[in-house]
């Protein structure tokens, strides 16, 4: 029988007795290895790192390594703990998809083949596999431990600036997102990602700190995490210069298809995205956009989805002479270069270009 608990909308067996996540209690500059990989080969499995703050009594919780490719929350780790980095609050700090970033070469396999990403297991049914018990834990962990924040931080799946996202629009979300990014989406689209538990006891907001191997986004998580810990106070004063998108739609393929990245069509594709599709990252697009080359019957084959998996795909896009075009000013971001990405999750997420820019926050 499963219970219902604070954790936002999921039910959760409190009377699990597995433990599939380790926990490692202030680890030392020596633990950690001299480097990132040096860290990553000595985790086995799913893992809480517990670094005890000058507030043993106060707690924040910082998600990471979600998927094995996605490096730079481990990295800022790594060096804060090197460092001997003492946070104001106690800090648990998780690392997840170990099992996926070991895999050779390291940090280049976003979840183990046939296995679930981990990312879109946050909701029942937990027990169906070992990515579920995991995420079931990870859940139960923070009701538990009743955290001021939750941040659950990753690398966006193409090159691109850094930015946050939330599912709620309020002050504390925004104070946390503005510790990492200017940039803020605010969706109503539910995967089954940590966010979604967020709830008036805990907010919860993911960071994006940009591309995977990006030397920029390895300072955006370092920098973030060691404010995020340090700060007295997550709601602080006014916050400026800050982008706020609503509502984006999730472009994907219908059915898996053949999606290709060149500067022409490759024959037999459903979709040749321009290979340098990444430079859209929000960046603004218009109508006059080239963004790739069609295949027979694309539109068929692509859906622009809303939070009730409504397809809106010839309201954003259209073909022209064998191109690929939105039909109104949009802000794209997570558009990715990698072919297994865009066939198996998405190619990018969109937004009509209408920016929120403000001066403070605004009141929920």
């Amino acid at each position: 029988m499963e219970q219902q608990t604070d954790s936002g909308n999921f039910n959760l067996n409190e009377d699990a007795n597995s433990q599939p996540i380790d926990h490692w209690l202030n680890p030392s500059a020596d633990d950690v290895g001299r480097d990132a990989e040096s860290f990553l080969t000595r985790l086995k499995s799913p893992t809480r790192l517990e670094i005890t703050g000058t507030d043993p009594h106060r707690r924040r919780v910082l998600i990471t390594l979600l998927h094995g490719n996605e490096p730079s929350g481990l990295k800022a780790l790594h060096r804060l703990i090197r460092e001997g980095f003492k946070p104001a609050v106690t800090a648990y700090c998780y690392l997840i998809a170990v099992e996926a970033a070991r895999l050779n070469p390291l940090f280049t396999h976003r979840q183990v083949p046939g296995k679930r990403d981990y990312n879109r297991c946050f909701r029942p049914p937990f027990d169906i596999d070992d990515q579920g018990l995991v995420c079931r834990q990870l859940l139960k962990d923070i009701v538990d431990l009743q955290p001021e924040a939750v941040v659950d931080m990753h690398n966006t799946s193409g090159k691109g600036p850094d930015f946050a996202v939330t599912v709620t629009d309020d002050d504390r979300h925004r104070a946390i997102a503005t510790l990492f990014s200017r940039r803020l989406i605010v969706t109503d689209l539910r995967l089954g990602a940590i966010m979604e538990s967020t709830n008036a006891r805990v907010p919860v907001v993911t960071i994006e700190c940009g591309g995977a191997g990006d030397t920029a986004s390895d300072r955006v998580a370092y920098r973030g995490i060691r404010e995020y810990f340090n700060t007295r106070e997550l709601v602080a004063g006014e916050q400026k210069d800050r982008e706020v998108f609503h509502h984006p739609f999730r472009v994907e393929m219908l059915r898996p298809g053949l999606v290709t990245y060149a500067d022409a069509y490759v024959p037999g594709s459903d979709i040749t995205l321009d290979v340098n599709v990444e430079r859209y990252n929000f960046g603004k697009v218009t109508i006059d956009t080239p963004l790739g080359w069609a295949g027979p019957d694309l539109m068929e084959k692509l859906g622009a989805f809303d939070s009730h998996r409504r397809n809106h795909i010839r309201d954003l896009y259209q073909v022209r002479n064998g191109r690929l075009y939105p039909t109104s000013d949009q802000k794209l971001f997570m558009v990715t270069s990698d072919p297994r990405i865009a066939q198996s999750d998405c190619l990018w997420y969109a937004v009509r270009n209408i920016a929120l820019k403000e001066a403070s926050p605004a009141r929920a």
